[in-house]
């Protein structure tokens, strides 16, 4: 029988499956999010993994188990780029949860349960351990093209791949509540590289929202080992999902990240789908007369097909038009800050100026659009004034200019972007809204 041996393991590489009450020293390269379930006696019990690494070449996984309070906790005080000893760790070969947990160099597995094993943060030098964060796990080689990933298609759904990427644009924190009640969080951003302009990539739970804060736009380059990749019938594309098998590396210094980092100081920055966007059809060519419903079908429905926008001409009913409500005009900075647009951290500005700000419902025979936007210089040609005459017209008069178009038939032209991982929602910008000549009505409506 092999003796049984405590030890302090001075190197993962020296770990050897004979050893008990492990400790160790290292950083945390990984954090899953803390799964919480209640045992067969009704307790609430939790466990956690976090990916350790004490040199350019060796990580091991150490689980931890225990009560709620002691997981959160522990999820609470260790995050990632935090130096740790372990110390009394289990030592153990990998089961098939290690399916659920990161790739490490290390066959092993440490554990620790609640009252038999101990972490706490190291307080002695660190330098050479923090450096260890822009060091690749993996060699590079290995890496995917987000072109790759995306030509497989509906096939991506469950792989897992590797890939070298920037981050191109960050949403907000969003809560969503389950089917079963249950309030999560979800954290979008989008990520490119040299061969793809933009592929979602969704982290749930806020396990990595301090390091996504973090994070700037064409400015920081990550290393996604292990992401999972699927397809998303929502917007008909190929997206990333972070699972606990996910680690992330954040500028890694070697040549591909940086050539990759001056490549994404050279695209132009993601249009921003505000009241003042200029990169408009000219009124004059929107001829091609469409339904509300048409327009949809066109849009998300049956006959979507691959263009990112159309316009289109609609005979519609005006049914909102809050010129004598709220919203009607803000000063702005060249930020997408209305509350129906995706708030997006962006890295351009401009001049502060006053614009219109109206959001318009039209409707025909085949249902209602709703917040349509009324574009800038379509609304001073169809209020008639600029934004600094309309702010001195009283209430009345401005409920009076409001009823020259509520509820009256107009040629509305409008330009309608679809949803997109840059755009979650369908976007109708109106470029030209008229009062709509009966015959021109009678020649032109369609009839579904």
């Amino acid at each position: 029988m092999n003796p049984v041996v405590r030890c302090w393991i001075k190197n993962l590489e020296h770990m050897r499956e004979d050893a008990k009450d492990v400790s160790i020293l290292g950083i945390i390269v990984g954090k899953s999010e803390p799964k919480i379930f209640e045992n067969m006696d009704g307790d609430e019990r939790g466990v956690l993994t976090l990916t350790i690494r004490d040199s350019p070449y060796d990580t091991i996984n150490c689980v931890f188990w225990g009560s709620k309070e002691f997981i959160m906790t522990t999820s609470e005080n260790y995050k990632y780029g935090v130096v740790v000893n372990i110390m009394e760790a289990k030592v153990s070969s990998p089961s098939e949860r290690s399916n659920y947990q990161p790739k490490t160099s290390s066959r092993f597995l440490l554990t620790i349960n609640e009252g038999k094993g101990r972490i706490y943060l190291h307080t002695g030098p660190q330098d050479n351990f923090r450096k260890l964060l822009n060091l690749p796990l993996k060699p590079l080689g290995l890496t995917l093209s987000l072109t790759d990933v995306n030509a497989r298609g509906e096939l991506a759904s469950g792989d897992f791949v590797d890939l070298l990427v920037v981050v191109r644009m960050i949403r907000p924190l969003r809560e969503i509540k389950t089917r079963h009640g249950r309030i999560t969080h979800c954290r979008e951003i989008v990520v490119m590289d040299k061969s793809f302009p933009g592929m979602l990539l969704t982290f749930w739970g806020k396990t990595c929202d301090d390091r996504i804060n973090s994070w700037k736009p064409m400015e920081t380059c990550l290393i996604l080992y292990d992401i999972k990749s699927d397809y998303s019938s929502f917007y008909r594309a190929v997206t990333l999902n972070f699972t606990s098998r996910t680690l992330i590396t954040e500028n890694i210094q070697v040549s591909e990240a940086k050539e990759l980092i001056a490549y994404a100081a050279t695209v132009p920055p993601l249009e921003k789908f505000s009241f003042e966007s200029t990169d408009l059809p000219i009124p004059e060519e929107i001829r091609t007369v469409m339904t509300v419903q048409q327009i949809l079908d066109r849009a998300e429905g049956h006959l979507i097909s691959n263009e990112e926008q159309f316009t289109a001409l609609v005979y519609a009913v005006i049914t909102k038009f809050d010129l004598d409500g709220f919203g009607r005009i803000r000063i702005t900075d060249g930020d997408c800050s209305d509350t129906n647009c995706v708030n997006l951290q962006f890295q351009t500005s401009q001049k502060n100026s006053l614009t219109f700000e109206i959001l318009m419902d039209l409707t025909d025979h085949t249902g209602t659009s709703t917040n349509c936007r009324l574009m800038r210089d379509a609304a001073e040609k169809l209020i008639g004034m600029s934004p600094e005459e309309f702010l001195k017209l009283s209430p009345e008069q401005k409920t009076n200019l409001k009823w020259k178009t509520l509820l009256e038939r107009c040629a509305v032209k409008v330009v309608v972007r679809k949803k997109s991982v840059y755009r979650p929602r369908m976007w109708i910008g109106i470029v030209e809204c008229v009062l709509a000549d009966h015959d021109d009505v009678a020649k032109n409506i369609k009839v579904f």
